[in-house]
């Protein structure tokens, strides 16, 4: 069945996204977007996640948060608490078009994060898909500012001068990897991860870890044993989230496959 363009409201933003229904669907998955420019290198591999996971019986929801997309807003004027929002009220609305038996947010990097924040919040989450979920959200700011600053040293060449981009980092508005964010989306940025306090959601999860290995590496194995049902996995694939160009993310979606038809029996 083709995808149909759906809005709905977060707080008086119009939130627009594509639904893929499902015939007699077994559940339905809610995509959670990467940040920034990672959402944008991530955009064809989650494309075909979505197509297969509905036809393998889920219906599949994917939108665009306030100020990314086709949704309303600025993207200097919104945070991740709004995002958390939006993914907030995608789950409702996915619940009022679908009536679902089963619910389950399935984000990458910064979207995973997010989503498991929201997953512990509400009581009609039945699973949780974390494909490579930014863990330390310090390290993820401090590895996207450096990048920030190399691409000032490769552009301004002889004017560079690291102490004029130091101090606009601590500004009021702050280039990160080519996007401004605002010194409150910085900050909360910093204070986000994931750790001890997300196993307070129960129910079955699946932590991808996707590198050079088949294995899942210490820190992503450590994160699913927080939650009671967690699973950590490892796959072979690029990071295609930071790649410019097509790459196939077959072995991520045919373990999110996999890992559904063994919780949703």
């Amino acid at each position: 069945m083709s995808a149909r363009i759906i809005s709905f409201d977060s707080e008086g933003e119009a939130i627009h996204g594509l639904l893929y229904p499902a015939d007699e669907s077994r559940g339905l998955v809610v995509i959670c977007d990467p940040f920034a420019e990672e959402k944008k290198c991530a955009h064809r591999p989650l494309v075909d996640a979505a197509r297969a996971l509905s036809g393998a019986g889920y219906s599949v929801l994917r939108f665009d948060y306030r100020g990314t997309g086709n949704s309303g807003g600025r993207f200097v004027d919104v945070t991740p608490e709004h995002w958390m929002q939006d993914i907030h009220r995608a789950v409702d609305f996915g619940k009022q078009e679908l009536n679902p038996p089963w619910i389950a947010p399935a984000g990458l990097r910064l979207g995973a994060t997010m989503a498991a924040r929201v997953a512990c919040e509400r009581d009609d989450i039945g699973g949780l898909i974390l494909w490579e979920p930014v863990i330390d959200g310090a390290r993820y700011v401090k590895q996207n500012l450096r990048r920030s600053q190399i691409k000032a040293m490769l552009t301004d060449e002889q004017q560079f001068d690291a102490g004029d981009v130091k101090e606009r980092h601590a500004g009021d508005v702050v280039d990160f990897d080519g996007y401004e964010i605002s010194a409150a989306t910085m900050q909360q940025l910093e204070a986000m991860g994931l750790g001890e306090s997300e196993g307070t959601f129960g129910g079955p999860v699946l932590v991808v870890n996707i590198g050079p290995r088949d294995e899942p590496g210490d820190a992503y194995a450590a994160l699913a044993a927080t939650f009671p049902e967690g699973q950590a996995r490892g796959i072979r694939l690029e990071p295609f989230w930071n790649r410019i160009g097509l790459i196939d993310g077959s072995p991520m979606i045919e373990i999110t496959a996999q890992w559904l038809s063994e919780v949703r029996q």
